[in-house]
């Protein structure tokens, strides 16, 4: 099998579950990974596990900025890097099957592939800002007028995007898994192709329920202060993530905020700013090891997201394995993997009252414990574990090989 995904620098949660699950992946066929881009990090890990790495010596960076919308520059840039990749081609052809996850770069691949060569799209979501209004704001959510006159400047770009999706409603020998119910609705409703689901996992080993030494010394020197006197939102700096409305919802509950995810110096600054004028103290972090990420997560009171439309969602399955309480609004792919007052909370956008009740029950350790028990046995009955992940992706390629 052919693993692709463009774009590995970025290390947000796609990269981080396709990481994750290719050891999995590898036990049911031989397998090579295909890229454009990718942290030297990245490649000893992957090749620590047998795989060989494709990958141009030239890496191809996905650029943003208004121009690169209007001109669909990012995904013409994509192509161009694809078809001076000679490697590409000849690892297509050695492949008996391809399983390409989505994200910048990676739809362009398709183009090189022949109509006969299976291929599975793992759809995770939609290119923010291009069926989306909300990706087009600021951070704090204002900016309203943008999206309007931005979906009209990407009209080039959105037709080239749903056009690279079209094949896959044609043949037979290309399937679509979206990561989520909600993920494939969405699917469905702009792009008009059925898909299965294939949901993302989390590695047990990976979110153990005991720190290790280097967690605990992690933590020490992270400079985030009292064990259980904050929350954690994870993801960078945006108005899809909800970042200043994580700030806003956890006002009274008497916690500080750590943001995991980064931003600009700017919106650093700015998001500080607002915390600070609403009585919160918030810290803002990134490029942590896995460690550090663990030990926070850990030794906060509760993880909590706000994010708007998120396809799946890794932070409350990875909150769930360490035990955190998950506190995430009720809405996108995070419902399907936290069940209120089970084992965690989903509450009301703007219910800042029942988000006050939630924060309190999760300081209680008596909620804690039973929250924490019914996240483990939320994750085995969804499957979401690696070996599940690889034995689904299995079964929905052989048929086609």
């Amino acid at each position: 099998m052919l693993v692709v995904k463009a774009a590995m620098t970025v290390y947000g949660g796609a990269a981080r579950d396709l990481l994750r699950n290719l050891p999995a992946i590898s036990g049911h066929f031989e397998v090579k990974f295909l890229c454009l881009n990718l942290r030297e990090s990245q490649r000893i890990l992957i090749e620590s596990m047998g795989i060989e790495v494709l990958c141009p010596e030239e890496q191809w960076g996905a650029e943003g900025g208004l121009w690169n919308e209007i001109t669909a520059g990012q995904e013409r840039s994509a192509a161009a890097a694809w078809n001076r990749f000679k490697e590409a081609r000849e690892a297509i052809e050695w492949a008996d099957a391809i399983h390409l996850t989505g994200g910048n770069g990676s739809m362009e691949f398709p183009a090189l592939v022949p109509s006969d060569k299976p291929m599975h799209l793992h759809f995770l979501e939609s290119k923010p800002g291009i069926h989306d209004d909300v990706s087009h704001l600021k951070p704090d959510g204002s900016g309203s007028w943008r999206p309007k006159l931005l979906h009209m400047l990407q009209t080039r770009q959105r037709a080239r995007i749903e056009k690279s999706f079209r094949n896959f409603g044609k043949n037979d020998k290309w399937v679509v898994s979206a990561n989520s119910a909600f993920s494939a609705s969405n699917f469905k409703r702009i792009y008009g192709i059925e898909g299965g689901i294939l949901h993302p996992s989390v590695d047990l080993s990976e979110f153990p329920r005991q720190p290790s030494s280097r967690e605990t010394s992690s933590f020490e020197s992270s400079g985030v202060g009292v064990l259980g006197s904050y929350a954690v939102t994870i993801g960078r700096i945006s108005r899809f993530k909800g970042s200043y409305e994580a700030v806003r919802h956890i006002v009274e509950s008497d916690l500080d905020l750590v943001v995991i995810g980064g931003g600009s110096v700017d919106e650093i600054e700015n998001l500080r700013a607002y915390g600070q004028k609403n009585g919160v103290a918030v810290m803002v972090l990134s490029g942590l090891s896995s460690e550090a990420m663990r030990a926070i997560m850990r030794n906060s009171v509760a993880v909590v997201g706000l994010a708007h439309g998120e396809a799946f969602g890794l932070t409350p399955i990875e909150a769930m394995a360490l035990g955190t309480p998950p506190i995430f609004v009720n809405e996108g792919g995070y419902c399907e993997t936290v069940v209120d007052g089970v084992n965690g909370r989903l509450i009301e956008r703007g219910d800042y009252d029942a988000w006050k009740i939630a924060l309190e029950q999760a300081k209680e350790q008596a909620t804690r414990a039973i929250w924490a028990e019914a996240g483990l046995a939320r994750i085995e009955e969804l499957g979401l574990t690696p070996e599940r992940h690889a034995l689904r992706l299995a079964d929905r390629l052989r048929p086609l090989m």
